[in-house]
């Protein structure tokens, strides 16, 4: 699923990485954050291609990890190649990838991808490569990619330069992420001059905060609150700049975000016991599209003991709704489980709804009862409700119970009912009072859990 890969990779990437470290994550193939890069490289001996032959990253202050950038690896050729050797040169960058699969090997035409950050070490400017290097033939020079970046020593220093938003509705907007900026000197003060922030990203107030026009005295901060409040959906990046009256200025913070369009009315659908083979009634969730572009739905579909229908069609254009109507069959007694898949050109790309419900032994007929008009405070004829047990095993009953304006004068069940034998419980309806009128009877069974339920009603006149 491409959302979860997306979510990996940014978990991954909001943390630095020392240089050469390999972890294994799933990158999502979009457009790298603040990509400086030259023109692809490539090793024309090994086959191996890289979709920039150099990165560029520009300021940024020691110590402190920059926003990622990812470059491609591709195998061209036909031959398997095996990676001796996927590295950067220098600890000032570091690397996570997905390069050492299978172990190390990579078939022609496969690709991998490569996720560099810039941590500076010392002031001024920082070169180091990404050396790889093939096991087939020592002759063969490794494919390198050029890294360059400015490390800055300024007082002035901002707590993160990275923030990652999780994914959020359009038109709604996320919970704030903080950034601290420091005055670290000790008699100089730094002024703020200005600061501004991307598109679909806003400042929100906060404690101590940072504003145009305000000093920060030798050892003084303030904070900076942004959230995200996107207009439409899709992946987005953007950035902070702060710019102020020290040598490290401007200083920027780089955001990246993902909105859906997709609106689901309910993200978790539960049913109560239901009778193995036998269908529960129906429940509905609602997709909308909130965004402003239309969404594609290329498939619906429900696992586990569930089915669906929907009206949905193949586009949801802006503000356009349709509904998907699932039901519950279990296949056998206990907690049952299953998922609506929605795959559609959302971000997201696919929207998932989450169904749980309860397969009983007990068969429960009928499931609903009408006891129509009765006059009030009379009591009608007895209706009967047989309870089965379709199970291979006895059922203890712990209680049979009757809510609202509903009695039970009888009944055949005992403490257990067999495995494939019948009781019957009768129920006869007084209203107390005019109008419709609603309860049910209730089976609550030795292994717990909700009770199994007839729905009753009738109308009191």
């Amino acid at each position: 699923m491409r959302t979860d890969r997306l979510l990996c990779l940014l978990l991954f990437l909001s943390t630095p990485f020392p240089a050469g470290q390999g972890a294994v994550f799933i990158a999502q193939r979009s457009t790298p954050v603040m990509v400086m890069a030259q023109a692809a490289g490539r090793n024309a001996a090994s086959g191996l291609t890289s979709s920039a032959s150099s990165l560029t990253f520009g300021n940024e202050q020691l110590n402190s990890a920059s926003a990622p950038q990812v470059i491609t690896i591709t195998n061209a050729g036909r031959s398997t190649l095996t990676l001796r050797e996927v590295a950067s040169t220098v600890p000032d960058f570091g690397l996570v990838h997905n390069c050492a699969l299978a172990p190390n090997r990579m078939p022609g035409g496969n690709s991998c991808d490569i996720s560099v950050r810039f941590v500076p070490g010392a002031a001024g400017l920082r070169n180091g490569n990404i050396k790889i290097v093939i096991e087939e033939d020592h002759q063969i020079q490794p494919l390198t990619i050029h890294l360059q970046g400015n490390g800055l020593q300024s007082p002035v220093t901002l707590s993160q330069t990275y923030l990652v938003f999780r994914t959020v509705l359009v038109g709604m907007t996320s919970m704030p992420q903080y950034v601290r900026l420091t005055n670290h000197g000790g008699t100089a003060p730094a002024t703020i001059t200005s600061i501004a922030v991307s598109p679909d990203f806003e400042l929100a107030s906060t404690a101590g905060q940072c504003k145009e026009g305000r000093t920060l005295a030798p050892l003084g901060s303030c904070t900076i609150a942004v959230v995200w409040a996107p207009t439409d959906s899709g992946s987005h990046s953007g950035q902070i700049k702060i710019v102020g009256s020290d040598s490290g200025s401007p200083h920027v913070v780089h955001l990246q975000a993902m909105a859906t369009g997709v609106r689901l009315s309910s993200g978790t659908l539960r049913w109560n016991p239901t009778a193995v083979g036998v269908t529960a009634d129906s429940q509905r969730v609602e997709l909308r599209n909130e965004g402003r572009t239309s969404i594609q739905v290329s498939s619906i579909e429900a696992n586990g003991d569930f089915y669906q229908q929907n009206d949905c069609g193949q586009e949801l254009i802006q503000h356009q709704s349709c509904s998907v109507r699932v039901w519950f069959q279990p296949t056998s007694a206990g907690e049952r489980a299953g998922t609506v898949l929605v795959r559609d050109s959302d971000a997201t790309v696919m929207q998932q709804v989450f169904l749980t419900g309860i397969g009983s032994p007990l068969d429960l007929s009928p499931a609903r009862m009408d006891f129509g008009d009765q006059t009030v405070e009379s009591t009608n004829g007895p209706q009967i409700v047989t309870i089965t047990n379709r199970g291979i095993a006895n059922v203890n009953i712990v209680a049979v119970n009757a809510s609202g304006d509903f009695v039970i004068p009888g009944k055949t069940c005992g403490d257990t009912i067999a495995a494939g034998k019948s009781c019957r419980v009768n129920i006869s309806f007084s209203p107390t009072a005019t109008g419709i009128r609603t309860g049910a009877l209730s089976v609550e069974t030795g292994a717990g859990g909700v009770p199994q339920k007839v729905v009753l009603s009738g109308t009191g006149r």
